[in-house]
């Protein structure tokens, strides 16, 4: 039998997929993005479900626990996408840079 948490989760996991897509057909993220969410939010889903698969996963990889093996996951996936975010950062500065840069050389030309 579902608990309550359980049920609560499912949705906002379904919710979210359904919001990843919408993104996704709205031009505002990749498709590769996409696939990587909804691939996050289904596992999600089954260690929801079936948290001793995350035992027995863990088991296998010589962790103790599934939730020690979530958490080493989650911290993995954030450090992969705050670097993913300052490498976006750095590329964005740069660009902002040059048209400065251009702008401030037009400007002095014309003036």
């Amino acid at each position: 039998m579902l608990i309550i948490f359980q049920i609560l989760f499912i949705l906002f996991a379904l919710f979210t997929v359904f919001g990843v897509w919408k993104r996704k057909r709205d031009g505002q993220i990749s498709a590769r993005a996409a696939w990587f969410w909804s691939l996050f939010w289904a596992a999600a889903i089954v260690a929801v479900l079936w948290p001793e698969s995350t035992t027995l996963l863990a088991n296998q990889l010589g962790i103790g626990r599934g939730a020690d093996l979530i958490i080493y996951i989650s911290i993995a996936v954030i450090f992969y996408l705050l670097f993913r975010l300052h490498i976006k950062i750095e590329m964005i500065n740069r660009e902002v840079t040059k048209v400065v840069r251009k702008e401030a050389l037009e400007d002095n030309r014309n003036s």
